[in-house]
């Protein structure tokens, strides 16, 4: 047994550890890797005692390979010095993910926290509820909207169910690429054309946002049948859809049969054949253990897939205004980490490439990836256009709340960056700072 092995409290943690050399050791921020030393049952048990964002921060700030005892001597200095001062505020926070899948949808919610507390020197302390614990993914912004949370984070396109304006989004093939979406919300043009009504009409703040672009998963029955080169191939399947109305309207369009089906149904719908498939984004899939029931991918680019953070504005508006302004600061962080670190996360983790090694999720499960060309997408975006009748409705509504030609207008916006620009070229701004 070699040193670093007594360190592995799992087969799985024992493979982590040993792909390690000394520099991801010394600077590694993967939590999987940080971890790796550490049971679950100890984990739980130090997350029973101090709270898991003590846990989590501490484990943030600690460098290399550590033990359990380690990490809780760590953890109850970390506890003693968030709970040194009486904080001003305690918001809670309420998400469907685990620190486990949050290393692979790495969308900046525990950033978010971490920064915050420090930046505001404890004044501002947050209480983590995840793992679905009091909210799904579908309702954790409604419960921030009702008060019952002051912060939610799920997909916009899940909490368009309940706040509508959210689908301002989602019109098909809108955004087509990842670095247009980022550069979106970076830009200050996104609090005029789309943060604002957010705040307006369902009293939420836009704070940060992971950024992909929905693809479609099939399921198994489709191992064995030819690489899906246009979305034609699919017409008559049924496909689990999310609550984006826009959404919908696109596969029907595109005769995918969309299927709604809540996302903790989602994996047992694709094992059973419920559905053919189901559209989703890339870490989506593969945060949430959906790859074991994926054969094929196809890019096909529709919509967003932005899980988003978002603050009440009614809990915002109590904040004194350099807390306030402490809470934009963490999400500009939060903002900024998450681009980087999900768009290596792709790649490291997930796979997202022509041929995924099989130390990638993707890989591991033998999924064929079907890139689809600029023509097949072309083709796609002709027969769901957001300009055909079905939309009309959808138009009218929109342009009402938002009070301009909000399709026309935000596509203007996105279109003006180049889409061949990687993500982590996108210059990071204050977006509620002027321009």
């Amino acid at each position: 047994m070699t040193s670093r092995d007594r360190f592995a409290s799992d087969k799985e943690s024992a493979a982590i550890i040993n792909r390690m050399n000394e520099e991801t050791l010394d600077t590694g921020t993967s939590f999987q890797t940080k971890l790796a030393g550490v049971s679950r049952r100890d984990f739980n048990r130090l997350a029973s005692r101090f709270g898991l964002t003590s846990v989590l921060a501490a484990a943030a700030g600690m460098g290399g390979l550590f033990s359990a005892d380690a990490l809780a001597q760590t953890t109850n200095t970390t506890y003693d010095k968030r709970f040194k001062t009486e904080p001003k505020h305690v918001l809670k926070l309420g998400t469907v993910f685990n620190q486990r899948q949050h290393n692979i949808q790495r969308a900046g919610v525990w950033d978010f926290v971490v920064d915050l507390e420090e930046r505001t020197e404890g004044a501002i302390r947050v209480e983590m509820l995840d793992s679905g614990g009091v909210c799904a993914e579908e309702k954790c912004i409604q419960q921030s909207m009702q008060g019952i949370l002051d912060i939610g984070n799920s997909s916009t396109q899940n909490a368009a169910a309940s706040a509508p304006w959210l689908n301002a989004l989602d019109w098909p093939f809108m955004f087509q690429s990842r670095g247009q979406m980022y550069n979106f919300f970076f830009s200050p043009e996104s609090e005029e054309l789309f943060r604002k009504q957010y705040r307006e009409r369902h009293g939420m703040e836009y704070l940060f946002s992971l950024c992909e672009l929905r693809q479609l998963f099939m399921g198994l029955k489709w191992q064995d049948r030819e690489p899906i080169t246009s979305v034609t191939q699919l017409a008559g399947t049924k496909n689990r859809a999310t609550n984006t109305q826009l959404g919908r309207i696109a596969m029907q369009l595109m005769e995918l049969n969309p299927v709604p089906v809540a996302w903790v149904e989602v994996l047992d719908a694709m094992k059973s054949g419920l559905v053919d498939g189901m559209e989703t984004w890339t870490t989506a899939c593969t945060a949430f253990n959906m790859a074991p029931v994926v054969s094929k991918y196809v890019g096909i680019n529709f919509i967003p897939g932005t899980q988003h953070t978002a603050i009440s504005s009614a809990t915002f508006e109590k904040l004194e205004p350099d807390l306030q302004e402490a809470v934009m600061e963490s999400a500009y962080y939060a903002q900024v980490n998450t681009m980087l670190s999900n768009e290596a996360g792709l790649a490291i983790f997930s796979g997202l490439m022509e041929d995924p090694p099989e130390n990638t999720i993707l890989g591991k499960n033998k999924v064929e990836m079907n890139f689809l060309s600029d023509e097949a997408i072309a083709e796609a975006e002709e027969m769901a256009s957001p300009t055909r009748e079905e939309y009309a409705d959808w138009h009218e509504r929109l342009n009402e709340w938002g009070g301009y030609d909000v399709y026309e207008t935000i596509k203007a916006k996105v279109r003006s960056f180049p889409k061949e620009t990687q993500a982590i070229d996108v210059e990071p701004r204050r977006w509620w700072r002027s321009a």
